[in-house]
């Protein structure tokens, strides 16, 4: 540990997979822990169903990953000039539905606002929603290795909003 007034030094990227690899474990632990018992309550207040299989989770995570898809790729179609920022978020989303291994089919079709700003803070509103899901999803998962990989993606979706904020800085 530093003496008091000195910098700490930042993290390495590996450091930092493993310190969230061993507190993904704890979370994992404490979510089953916790889905499991009468009375458990999720983020958004609603009592979790400890009888929810580990399907159930999969194409709920994959149907919301999709509908991601679909609002990045509407945006990116509306205001291309956001390509270069919003592609590289898209293809975290496909990603993150491979990784649930359900395949779900497309919703309809939703325009993106006609305005540039709100369209960029339509996309963080729904990565916002989508990292809270992620976190609930984790509560009801009942395979460690999935809950582990729903915490990834509820930090990667975190990250989205701070990184959709920049964008909309930039515009």
């Amino acid at each position: 540990m530093p003496l008091t007034g000195q910098p700490i030094p930042p993290l390495t990227r590996r450091q930092l997979l493993t310190r969230s690899t061993g507190l993904a474990g704890v979370f994992a632990g404490a979510g089953v822990l916790s889905a499991c018992g009468s009375g458990a309550t999720t983020a958004s207040g609603n009592e979790a169903s400890p009888a929810i299989s580990g399907a159930q989770v999969n194409v709920t995570v994959a149907t919301s990953e999709r509908a991601l898809i679909a609002q990045y790729t509407s945006t990116i179609s509306a205001f291309p000039q956001l390509t270069p920022s919003l592609e590289p978020l898209l293809r975290q989303h496909e990603e993150h539905l491979a990784a649930t291994g359900v395949e779900v089919p497309d919703p309809p079709d939703q325009p993106p606002p006609s305005e540039l700003l709100v369209a960029i803070a339509a996309l963080s509103q729904a990565e916002l929603t989508a990292a809270l899901e992620r976190r609930e999803s984790c509560l009801l998962a009942s395979d460690p290795d999935f809950v582990r990989t729903l915490t990834f993606i509820a930090a990667s979706e975190a990250s989205h909003v701070a990184a959709l904020k920049t964008v909309r800085q930039s515009q």
